[in-house]
């Protein structure tokens, strides 16, 4: 009784507006579609930021596979890398691809299935593609290119940790 008068109060006092809490309570909803909290859309939009990225890397390295050959030849020449640069692109094509292609799924399972399972299992083959990457870097003493990836990976985690 006492949250009814103090809705009808709020809503005359306010001209007829209400909080987002009043409408919804403890769940939220974009454009017409409910959520369960707000970690459900972070989690969301962080899976759709890195759809763009890996999808767009690996897409790259598909479409213009001889100049990444030759970059990656010549990145890590020093390397013992250098005599596997062919399988370890189609690795870590794969891994992005497959990545990203898991959070397109997750993304539309999160609106489907209401859960965030498959967006989860994105960001944990996203985080193993980044760490693949930053050894990569790292064994080839690319130091910034390798502090690059921290941002990325810092993103995935934060991810993962709000899937408590």
């Amino acid at each position: 009784m006492k949250k009814l008068k103090y809705l009808i109060l709020c809503s005359f006092s306010y001209g007829n507006t209400l909080s987002v809490e009043q409408l919804y309570g403890d769940r939220i909803e974009l454009l017409g579609i409910p959520f369960k909290d707000p970690l459900v859309l972070c989690q969301i939009f962080i899976a759709l930021f890195l759809v763009i990225v890996f999808l767009q890397s690996s897409m790259d390295k598909i479409f213009d596979r001889a100049n990444n050959l030759t970059f990656f030849e010549s990145h890590f020449s020093k390397t013992f890398l250098k005599y596997f640069i062919p399988y370890l692109l189609t690795i870590i094509t794969v891994f992005e691809l497959g990545g990203a292609a898991t959070l397109i799924f997750g993304i539309y399972y999160a609106f489907t299935a209401k859960t965030t399972l498959w967006i989860f299992y994105g960001f944990v083959i996203l985080a193993v593609t980044i760490l693949f990457l930053l050894f990569g870097q790292r064994l080839a003493k690319d130091y910034v290119a390798a502090a690059d990836l921290v941002p990325y990976f810092m993103l995935i985690m934060l991810g993962i940790m709000s899937m408590y």
